[in-house]
């Protein structure tokens, strides 16, 4: 199913794209879209617990995982490290 991303009253909501006529600024997302995001939140919350199961296209998974290049925990455990780490002073160049 197509969906339209659109803000209203400042929330941005999902709306079915047959049920709703398009407006400036909506983001329009085909099948193919809406399905590669249902299949991508699907192994997230299968992963963080949130679901027992993942009815995702095998085929899909298998494409998705073979373009993974790192982990999202290391590197977001990795970037509140690089955070919290005290900023190095720039010295002032002398003249």
């Amino acid at each position: 199913m197509a969906i339209r991303i659109r803000k209203v009253n400042g929330v941005t909501v999902a709306l079915c794209a047959v049920e709703t006529d398009a407006k400036r600024g909506d983001l329009y997302l085909d099948d193919g879209a809406h399905h590669a995001l249902s299949t991508k939140f699907g192994l997230d919350f299968k992963s963080m617990g949130f679901l027992k199961e993942s009815h995702a296209d095998p085929a899909l998974v298998e494409i998705m995982l073979d373009e993974k290049l790192r982990d999202a925990k290391h590197e977001i455990e990795r970037w509140d490290k690089a955070r919290r780490r005290p900023a190095k002073r720039r010295r002032r160049d002398k003249k």
